[in-house]
């Protein structure tokens, strides 16, 4: 995710969004990449984290809940956090 991260703030983006995360090692991963690169390019951008919900019982395709979704990602300090359903609208 680190090159992705590059191109992405080499292009002018001034947000960096993780989205449609439905296995959260994969938000982990990405969430790393970033840190890694903010650390290191010495910048500060805000980073936003949409999670998927891919059953009725409102849980990751892991099986975490959205409570332990958040615990898993909240120490990379996202500015906002937000889910999706991916059953479709009701």
């Amino acid at each position: 995710y680190y090159e992705q991260v590059v191109g992405l703030v080499d292009g002018g983006a001034d947000i960096l969004m993780v989205e449609t995360i439905f296995d959260t090692l994969n938000a982990k991963a990405a969430l790393f990449a970033i840190g890694e690169y903010l650390e290191h390019a010495q910048v500060d951008l805000p980073v936003f984290v949409s999670g998927t919900l891919v059953d009725l019982s409102g849980r990751t395709l892991s099986g975490q809940t959205t409570e332990a979704f958040y615990a898993s990602i909240r120490h990379s300090k996202p500015m906002c956090v937000g889910l999706n359903c991916a059953l479709g609208a009701k």
